[in-house]
């Protein structure tokens, strides 16, 4: 058993990947590049519900010039996770509204969030979404 001085190391990782996660989502809904770029991975890959590939380069570009543009509706939650040493996979929902090249997309998907630590930072290295169907 851990005495209170010390925490389970994934537990830490964990609860900071919340709070950067937090981060993220009003990123998304305030549609927020700079915050993006600086939580965002260079090796990030998104691949989203439509089955399209982003690059960090490519979504930070499609979200700049207001190709993909998120609603402040949008919604992440978490129904599970893994956390393993410098890495941390929250699985969770999407939900909400989004424009994409002007297209009016509803969001009720399933998705994965892949974290890993970099320096002291953690970075979000890959997002993947899939449609939920029937809900």
């Amino acid at each position: 058993m851990l005495s209170n001085r010390e925490k389970d190391p994934d537990e830490v990782a964990l609860a900071a990947v919340r709070e950067t996660e937090k981060l993220r989502l009003a990123a998304i809904r305030a549609n927020d590049t700079n915050v993006m770029e600086v939580i965002l991975d260079e090796k990030f890959i998104y691949i989203s519900a439509r089955g399209q590939i982003f690059d960090k380069r490519t979504y930070i570009t499609a979200v700049h010039s207001h190709g993909l543009t998120y609603s402040d509706d949008v919604d992440l939650t978490e129904t599970g996770y893994r956390a393993d040493g410098d890495l941390v996979i929250l699985v969770g929902q999407m939900r909400g509204h989004a424009r994409i090249e002007g297209e009016q997309d509803v969001y009720n998907h399933r998705n994965m969030r892949v974290w890993r630590k970099r320096g002291r930072e953690w970075k979000l290295l890959a997002w993947q979404s899939s449609e939920m169907l029937g809900g």
